[in-house]
């Protein structure tokens, strides 16, 4: 079950998360993010040792969304210690999304 992420929590459990947080930035309507969604929860059971997997509807975090300058859906982006340090934006094929997740989780 993933996190679900609103203005309200975001930088608070961002900032206090004990691993890596995969975000995915999703709005309602978007094809691509219903393409994307059961991808990116596979990965993250698959790698749930790794990582906290979370959502934020674009809808429930319009100031986070600009703090990140944040504009099409779906964004993913991968926080280290509260900060942003990779993601990508659009449906990408999950061996691109893992290979993605596993370089950006070694690079420390």
């Amino acid at each position: 079950m993933p996190l679900i992420l609103t203005d309200e929590n975001f930088e608070k459990e961002i900032s206090q998360a004990t691993k890596p947080v995969l975000v995915d930035f999703w709005l309602e309507g978007c094809g691509p993010c219903q393409l994307i969604a059961p991808i990116l929860e596979q990965i993250a059971k698959e790698m749930a040792e790794q990582i906290i997997f979370a959502k934020v509807n674009f809808k429930d975090a319009l100031a986070t969304l600009q703090r990140y300058d944040i504009v099409a859906a779906p964004t993913v982006i991968l926080f280290k210690k509260g900060q942003p340090v990779s993601g990508f934006v659009g449906l990408q094929p999950a061996e691109m999304i893992r290979k993605w997740l596993v370089d950006s989780l070694k690079n420390d």
